[in-house]
C-alpha cells in the first residue's frame, strides 16, 4: 500500500515536472502575455483540465517556472561559492558562471525586463535573488580579506557595486552587441578593473 502510494507521488511529481519543462519552453519562445494554457496543454498532449489538478492558473504556472529557474541558477552560483579555489579565481567562476546561466534562463529575465514586471511576484523573487546574490559575493569577498587577496572595508556596499556591475553586463555579454564576444575573456578583462580599476599602474 505505501508502495503504491510512492509510486502516485512519483508518478505526480513527474508529471508536474514535464508540465514544468515544456512550459518553460514555450514562456521562453513566445512570452508570458502570447502563451495560453492551451498551448500549454497541446504541447504535453493533456487536456487544460489536467493543467490545472497541478497549477491554479497560467499565473501561477508561470510563477513554478521562475521559481525553478531561479533555484537552478543559486545552485550553481552557490557551487562556485563553496569550491576550494582561491578568491579571485572564485569571483571570476561565479561572474562566468552568472552570465553563462543567464543564457539559459530566459524566462526570468524577460520577467524582469518585459511585460510581466507588473506582476508582484515578480519583484519579491527579483529583491530576494537580489539579495542572495549580494550575500554569496560577500562570502567570496570576506574569504578574499581573510587570505589577504582583498582590501575591503565595506563588505556590503562593495558586494553591491559587484552585483550591480555584473547585472548591467548581462545583456550586453550574453544577448546584446557584445553577445559574439568570447566569454572569458570578457570576464577578465571586466575582473582586472573590478579587482585593479582602470588607473594605469
Amino acid at each position: 500500500m505505501v508502495m503504491n502510494l510512492e509510486n502516485g507521488v512519483n508518478k505526480k511529481d513527474a508529471n508536474r515536472e514535464s508540465i514544468l519543462k515544456t512550459a518553460q519552453e514555450i514562456f521562453s519562445k513566445y512570452g508570458y502575455k502570447k502563451t495560453t494554457l492551451d498551448d500549454i496543454a497541446n504541447a504535453v498532449r493533456k487536456g487544460k483540465s489536467s493543467l490545472y489538478y497541478y497549477f491554479e492558473s497560467k499565473e501561477d504556472l508561470f510563477q513554478a517556472v521562475i521559481m525553478k529557474e531561479v533555484e537552478l541558477l543559486r545552485k550553481e552560483l552557490e557551487k562556485v561559492v563553496m569550491r576550494n579555489t582561491d578568491p579571485v579565481g572564485k569571483l571570476r567562476e561565479y561572474i562566468l558562471t552568472k552570465l553563462t546561466t543567464f543564457r539559459g534562463l530566459a524566462n526570468f529575465y524577460h520577467a524582469l525586463e518585459n511585460d510581466v514586471t507588473a506582476i508582484e511576484f515578480i519583484e519579491n523573487v527579483k529583491n530576494k535573488y537580489d539579495q542572495e546574490e549580494i550575500r554569496m559575493i560577500k562570502r567570496i569577498l570576506i574569504e578574499g580579506v581573510r587570505k589577504n587577496e582583498f582590501e575591503v572595508y565595506d563588505f556590503t556596499l562593495v558586494a553591491i557595486g559587484i552585483t550591480t556591475a555584473i547585472k548591467g553586463l548581462e545583456m550586453p555579454l550574453t544577448a546584446g552587441d557584445y553577445g559574439s564576444v568570447n566569454l572569458e575573456k570578457g570576464v577578465d578583462n571586466i575582473l582586472k578593473i573590478l579587482c585593479y580599476g582602470i588607473m594605469r599602474r
